[in-house]
């Protein structure tokens, strides 16, 4: 079997680029034929501009579109979500694409169906993404649940699983020693900085903890256009001194914030599927504090 993978790009952020190439590396070993091309690239301190969006995606959609021509793939497995901004992306895409004979699956890193009911315009687009795709995955039963109720074929949709893959996995070979209530305790939250993440909430969760007079500190790990209002906020409620800001880092480094902390903090409200960071602590042996929504739920 030949398959044509669209791929995150190698530098963008989040969780897909992380748990994909694994996925690669695991078709490979099974001595299936895989071909690898990015497909979604994801914005990072701030969103891309419009234009330039546009240009991306026909750039990307007609190299597609060469490669199919020039080799009788089986499969096409492309990496997206289902949201208003993707739907429109990925039916343009596919209708330059052209992929004939070729099977199209389509791996969904999260999805907001239900957004769908007030943004009539896009159901033509959701419709056509939904007969030109053979099959779709999804990250959690809640949206498998989402995808049912909106009328689609539950058939055609799959439950499936990310890799987690640890750059320095002996880092967590120590055992996490105990804690006294009057020792210092270190939160970490890890993701982009963006509002549905639940960043600004924790830092305010933070607020309250101090002023229950525990002692517990802060690091923030990532980047993103939230970053000046949670800075902000964090000098509003006078916990400079106890919030850190890293910025991005690489993926071997926020392992070493796993490594170092006490409780891993994420009450995110985002429409994703299965967040690397947080299933990246829980291997870590991390206690978590997250929202019981989609693969969190599970």
């Amino acid at each position: 079997m030949k398959i044509l993978i669209g791929m995150p790009a190698k530098d963008s952020w989040g969780g897909p680029a992380r748990c994909e190439p694994p996925f690669v590396s695991a078709l490979e070993k099974l001595g299936l034929s895989v071909e690898t091309s990015d497909y979604v690239y994801g914005d990072k301190e701030k969103p891309t501009p419009l234009s330039g969006r546009i240009r991306r995606v026909l750039k990307t959609a007609f190299r597609f579109r060469r490669l199919l021509r020039r080799k009788d793939f089986d499969v096409i497995h492309l990496n997206s979500a289902f949201d208003a901004r993707t739907v429109l992306r990925d039916s343009v895409s596919l209708f330059i694409m052209r992929p004939g004979k070729t099977k199209v699956f389509i791996k969904l890193h999260g999805s907001d169906i239900e957004s769908f009911r007030s943004l009539p315009r896009y159901r033509i687009l959701m419709w056509y993404l939904n007969r030109k795709a053979d099959a779709f995955g999804v990250l959690s039963n809640e949206e498998l649940a989402a995808f049912d109720r909106f009328g689609f074929d539950r058939n055609r949709f799959f439950l499936v699983k990310n890799a987690i893959t640890f750059e320095n996995p002996a880092i967590f070979d120590s055992p996490r020693p105990l804690k006294e209530v009057n020792n210092v305790f270190e939160l970490l939250f890890v993701s982009r900085f963006i509002e549905t993440k639940g960043l600004l909430e924790t830092i305010e969760a933070l607020a309250l903890l101090r002023r229950a007079r525990l002692r517990v500190r802060l690091t923030c790990v990532g980047d993103g256009p939230l970053r000046a209002e949670a800075e902000a906020a964090a000098e509003r409620l006078g916990l400079l001194p106890f919030v850190t800001f890293t910025g991005y880092v690489d993926e071997a480094t926020v392992e070493e914030y796993l490594a170092k902390s006490d409780i891993f903090v994420f009450p995110t409200r985002h429409p994703e599927g299965f967040p690397i960071a947080l299933f990246k602590a829980i291997a870590a042996g991390l206690p978590i504090v997250t929202t019981r929504i989609r693969a969190m739920a599970d």
